[in-house]
């Protein structure tokens, strides 16, 4: 019990307990005021976290964030919003090339069905810009599981399984990571962001969505 206590932290907006890997962690540059997102909590300094809500963050904002570093913060919402997409987009991306060179991937949709079919794919991953991939019969059973997220585009996700972005650029629509670790770092992230994300990601395409993908 001493250990969960101590894996857990408040949120500098509600003051709620949470275990850290459901809070956002934050760290403060105390020459600027400024706020840095530290997703993958491995930022030096001192370190504050809020739930990953609109809400929590505006109450962090309003005084809960310069009571734990006990200096002014410099930051407003929609900074942190736009900061905590990106830094997630940054990490999953990280994420996936990572899994991609340690062959922990299946890239397409036949190789992802197979995956599936086999019980090897841990997370789908589908570009926004993919209906067709996301209407195949496994990657809809994958959506309404919780086990898909709609991430970047078909160029996009091209680029990172190419590890280039010169020349052509093969797009692949879908992606399975086969690695539970990965598979769950990358779901754990997209779900802090999830809630400061608009109707596309950062890319700017235009995104199929369903209520069912987390």
């Amino acid at each position: 019990s001493r250990t969960k206590k101590r894996s857990e932290r408040a949120c500098a907006g509600c003051g709620k307990h949470a275990t850290a890997d459901e809070l956002v962690r934050v760290v403060h540059d105390p020459s600027s005021g400024e706020i840095g997102i530290d997703l993958a909590g491995s930022g030096f300094g001192r370190g504050a976290h809020f739930h990953p809500s609109p809400d929590c963050v505006k109450r962090a904002l309003r005084g809960g964030l310069a009571r734990v570093f006990k200096a002014k913060v410099t930051a407003d919402e929609a900074a942190i919003a736009r900061d905590l997409v990106r830094a997630a987009d940054r990490r999953i991306e990280g994420l996936l090339s990572g899994a991609r060179r340690a062959g922990q991937l299946a890239l397409g949709g036949d190789v992802v069905a197979a995956a599936l079919k086999e019980e090897k794919a841990k997370l789908i991953v589908v570009a926004r810009d993919a209906s067709a991939a996301a209407r195949l019969p496994e990657v809809e059973r994958a959506v309404a599981a919780g086990r898909a997220i709609a991430f970047g585009d078909k160029e996009r996700l091209g680029v990172m399984m190419s590890g280039s972005s010169e020349g052509a650029v093969k797009e692949v629509a879908v992606i399975a990571v086969l690695h539970p670790g990965v598979a769950a770092a990358i779901e754990r992230t997209y779900r802090m962001s999830g809630p400061f994300r608009g109707p596309a990601d950062t890319s700017g395409s235009a995104a199929w969505s369903s209520s069912e993908v987390r």
